[in-house]
């Protein structure tokens, strides 16, 4: 069988990242959603991700080219709750340069996502940032277009949620902040 040379990639990043995870295979209920990302400091990236199925050692491979995520990061860190329905895993890259674009994915997963680390601390460059205090409109497997008694304005078809917006916008900030700070001023 032939594969478009991307395919080919994607296939040899399959054999290298899972070489390293612990004995967990892939399959429909390992592949990663909901990737959240928080900074480690300046030299560090925290990388969470849902699984519908417990990992024994969650994995994240990176590198610093697109192509090239010859790196890998693991941890023992694949937790729920009573009431959860997924799986939350987390690893956190470490080692790291300042200000920095690196390429990574998580265990199972089939695509390549970015981040650029934080400045050095001390830096006077300015932040852009997008905060979020409401996320939007969803049900315990995600979006939903109905709303509990008392509230309003449940999103229609076709309707942007606040998770598409903020993705079209990427372009225009560093990172987002969601949730209120008890630092923070409250706007109610």
């Amino acid at each position: 069988m032939l594969f478009p040379l991307n395919e080919l990639a994607i296939l040899a990043l399959a054999t290298t990242a899972y070489a390293h995870n612990g004995g967990d295979s892939c399959n429909e209920n390992t592949k990663p959603m909901q990737i959240r990302l928080a900074y480690a400091g300046s030299h560090g990236m925290s990388v969470s991700w849902n699984t519908n199925q417990q990992l024994k050692e969650p994995t994240v491979s990176w590198g610093s080219s697109h192509g090239r995520l010859s790196k890998s990061a693991s941890s023992k860190t694949s937790i729920t709750y009573q009431s959860s329905s997924t799986w939350n895993n987390h690893v956190t890259i470490n080692g790291l340069n300042p200000d920095t674009k690196y390429y990574y994915m998580p265990m199972c997963g089939n695509q390549t996502y970015s981040f650029t680390t934080s400045r050095k601390a001390g830096s006077k460059d300015p932040y852009k940032f997008a905060m979020v205090g409401d996320m939007g409109t969803f049900g315990p497997d995600g979006l939903s277009t109905t709303v509990g008694k008392g509230a309003a304005n449940p999103l229609q078809p076709g309707d942007k949620t606040t998770i598409q917006s903020l993705s079209s916008l990427q372009s225009t900030y560093d990172f987002i902040w969601h949730g209120l700070s008890p630092f923070l001023p409250r706007f109610d």
